[in-house]
């Protein structure tokens, strides 16, 4: 994976991709970034922690508590990212500059509509997995976030600046990928995903290689932006396989 301290490794990785700080640089989270699994298990136990409160508070307010502490599990980091880049491939089409939209700071309306569906589909599909009864799902979806993630860096192209997703692309081979979703599936079958072991993979991968290419096609590379949408729509799509 990386020579180097494995432990300071993985903390910096958790700090870039959770609120959890952490001391280690950028540098060293890219250099471990194919131990994102492991951080997405992190994620999904922080975001189950609603899941205690089943039989206690109404099926819709548990999953409505799942939805925010995935949100602020992540400091709402992809799903800022997928708002932008929302609004980057819907602006695109009416011939505005994809990239001048993503930089610019403000949101316009592709953005909050984009977000507003979003919304609805992820709380329902929440409450969805939450009235299934496998309490494990928020952990598997956010495993199958990480795993997007990987797929977009995998196939899109370098950003021509110096920003997070350059740094990780830098280090994310096609061997890191490749061990990364083998570790996502090795984590998912251990957690009694049946056969979400193989579904949620290959859902993760779809949209990881769909939001590159969109990516390297509308702006020219993937930036933050665009892996915060991979992992925003993969972590819905994991939710559905709840279901299926």
């Amino acid at each position: 994976m990386s020579d180097g301290d494995p432990i300071r490794g993985l903390a910096a990785l958790l700090g870039v991709l959770t609120i959890i700080p952490s001391r280690g640089s950028m540098e060293e989270a890219a250099r471990w970034f194919g131990a994102a699994p492991v951080i997405g298990f992190v994620r999904g136990l922080l975001t189950s922690i609603p899941l205690l409160a089943i039989g206690r508070l109404p099926p819709y307010a548990v999953a409505a508590l799942a939805l925010a502490m995935h949100y602020l599990g992540q400091g709402f980091m992809h799903a800022d990212g997928f708002s932008d880049f929302s609004e980057a491939l819907l602006a695109s089409r009416s011939g505005a500059d994809p990239r001048s939209v993503l930089k610019d700071t403000h949101r316009g309306s592709f953005a909050v509509a984009s977000f507003s569906v979003m919304a609805i589909l992820l709380f329902s599909s929440s409450l969805s997995a939450v009235s299934s009864g496998f309490l494990l799902a928020f952990v598997i979806a956010e495993i199958g976030e990480v795993a997007a993630i990987a797929a977009a860096l995998g196939l899109g192209r370098i950003e021509p600046y110096e920003g997070m997703a350059r740094a990780f692309k830098e280090r994310t081979g096609a061997g890191t990928v490749a061990a990364i979703y083998a570790m996502s599936a090795v984590l998912i079958f251990l957690l009694g995903g049946g056969p979400m072991t193989l579904t949620v993979p290959i859902a993760a991968l779809a949209v990881g290689c769909a939001t590159a290419l969109a990516a390297n096609r509308v702006v020219g590379y993937v930036n933050g932006d665009a892996l915060g949408f991979a992992g925003e729509v993969a972590f819905l799509a994991t939710l559905l396989l709840v279901r299926a």
